[in-house]
């Protein structure tokens, strides 16, 4: 009975202490995982001091630290190699706290810190020193950079673009720099700099360097970069905005300031009277506003100085009054309202007729020899179609020099031209463009009575101008080249042969015709041809465009 007792109590106690030690392991391992202890660090109070000795007969260094003359601890003796490794680890460890720290901004000191990023930089030379007073490199950049990346995929389903050309792939990359720049070497050079890439004038950018000795130097001050030249004389006036040298020199009570430098600043002065401004300008005679202006025809700019010989009344009797401009059509430009594409043809010659008291090339660019016959018109005779045998009239009529190939753009050639003992060149003589665009009425100007022309936007080198104009002059009407709505179908059908006259649409012919104009400008430009050996006269077409119109500021003209 006892024995059973015994062993029941045993196993039970077996039992509660197996649950206890599983319980107490449960719960270490609970209070264990996921947490961290950590430590407290109280730092030696003040009377604790340590510090590094050098003992010159060991060669050593001996870390103590004592209370007193007492040491509380074994001492750490180092090397000179690592002294100087603990020395560089712990002020490395000290710089990248102090930045981690200004860059967290949470401590007090960071905003000052965040502008001292870069370290200071040290010069191991007695040289360097001697001329910049001392050895340290000071660099305070500031500013932003910015960058923007892309790809920029673009397609159209437009018919006129051949499919290699309807999908465009390009990359799109810009940038935005705000640079500032601060720096100093030694005590004596300063250098400042400024870039930014939104400025709105160059000379915001800056970029300047002062070197400033000792005030016992002669050499008291010089500057490189952007420079300024201020007097304190209302006789002669100092300049700004310059980029050079200044040097300022002093010999006892004597003060010398000396400048190279370029000026990129101008001053001007402007004179109110009247309600209205005054203002002088200096213009170049070559700085003429080219290839917007031209003359009509030979005679205009004949009778140009005659007519404006009692300016402001303008002595003449011409009356322009209608005006078709075309150019090369390089944007394909097409109106949806207006029939303004056409194929033209432009003479150089056509309208021209002999002016006394100037030979014939320079009055027309055909040669060098004219064919038998080719004036028609008395000398001084006001230009029209009829003064030459260019008349387009004359395609059909026969007798003159341009058959009836001319019509078509495909088959105008030099052998669209009959004129013996004439060279016709492509570029010089004549100019041919397909489907050439007309300009709109607010994309040129004419004077009526002068005849000149100015168009809205000037023309590139390689761009060709045709005009076709009316005018009169009393009762009698002019007219040099051809209209697109004067008689000239753009387009024409011809059927064949049929039985009974019916047509079939297998059988038409369809064909395009060429207008036939008057060449202002050729997308070759040459300013003087060769009549003979040693003998060169300037081009009649080159004459044509005005060289007396000038753009002055802001968007004014001088003529």
């Amino acid at each position: 009975m006892k024995m059973g007792i015994f062993l029941l109590v045993f196993f039970s106690a077996l039992d509660i202490q197996a649950q206890v030690d599983e319980e107490e392991e449960d719960q270490q391992v609970r209070d264990t995982i996921g947490y961290n202890t950590g430590k407290v660090v109280i730092q030696n109070p003040p009377s604790v001091v340590s510090a590094y000795t050098y003992d010159a007969a060991s060669d050593r260094y001996i870390y103590n630290s004592k209370v007193g003359e007492y040491n509380i601890n074994y001492p750490a003796i180092l090397t000179p190699k690592e002294y100087e490794d603990l020395v560089m680890r712990e002020s490395m460890k000290k710089y990248f706290k102090e930045k981690a720290d200004a860059i967290d901004g949470k401590k007090a000191g960071s905003e000052e810190g965040k502008k001292d990023l870069l370290p200071r930089y040290y010069v191991n030379s007695s040289f360097f020193e001697t001329i910049f007073g001392s050895n340290t490199i000071d660099v305070k950049p500031t500013g932003s950079v910015e960058m923007d990346l892309g790809v920029r995929y673009t397609k159209q389903d437009n018919p006129s673009f051949s499919p290699r050309n309807r999908a465009v792939t390009t990359f799109d990359f810009d940038q935005r720099i705000s640079l500032s720049l601060m720096g100093k070497v030694g005590t004596r050079l300063n250098v400042n700099a400024n870039y930014d890439t939104e400025s709105t004038f160059a000379f915001q950018n800056l970029i300047k360097l002062e070197y400033t000795p000792t005030e016992d130097e002669i050499l008291q001050k010089i500057e490189v970069g952007n420079v300024s030249m201020p007097l304190n004389s209302s006789l002669i006036r100092g300049a700004q905005s310059l980029f050079g040298v200044k040097a300022q020199f002093q010999f006892g009570k004597t003060t010398v300031t000396g400048i190279f430098s370029e000026q990129k600043s101008q001053t001007k002065s402007v004179t109110a009277q009247g309600g209205g401004t005054l203002q002088e300008f200096d213009i170049f005679s070559l700085d003429y506003d080219a290839d917007r202006h031209f003359f009509l025809s030979q005679y205009f700019r004949n009778k140009y100085d005659s007519s404006l010989r009692n300016y402001p009344l303008i002595n003449s009797r011409v009356q322009i009054t209608r005006v078709e401009v075309w150019v090369t059509n390089r944007q394909n430009r097409v109106s949806t309202t207006d029939n303004n594409s056409r194929n033209i043809i432009a003479l150089q010659d056509l309208g021209e007729s002999r002016l006394q008291g100037f030979d014939d090339n320079q009055i027309v660019n055909l040669g060098p020899a004219l064919p038998p016959g080719f004036f028609t018109a008395a000398p001084d005779s006001p230009s029209d179609n009829r003064n030459n045998r260019f008349n387009p009239a004359l395609i059909t009529a026969g007798g003159g020099i341009l058959n009836a190939s001319i019509r078509e753009i495909v088959t105008t050639g030099n052998s669209s031209f009959n004129a013996p003992g004439a060279t016709i060149t492509e570029g010089q003589d004549y100019a041919k463009l397909e489907n050439a665009r007309k300009l709109s009425p607010n994309e040129y100007t004419f004077h009526p009575q002068l005849g000149y022309l100015s168009l809205q936007q000037r023309l590139a080198n390689d761009e060709v101008l045709a005009v076709a104009y009316q005018y009169t002059i009393g009762d009698q009407v002019y007219q040099v080249g051809e209209f697109g709505n004067g008689g000239v179908e753009s387009t024409t059908v011809t059927n064949g042969a049929q039985p009974e006259n019916q047509p079939e649409p297998e059988n038409q012919v369809i064909s395009t015709q060429s207008l036939v104009l008057k060449m202002l400008k050729s997308s070759i430009t040459t300013v003087e041809r060769e009549v003979s050996p040693n003998v060169k006269v300037t081009r009649p077409i080159w004459n044509l465009m005005m060289k007396n119109i000038y753009q002055i500021a802001p968007g004014g003209q001088l003529q």
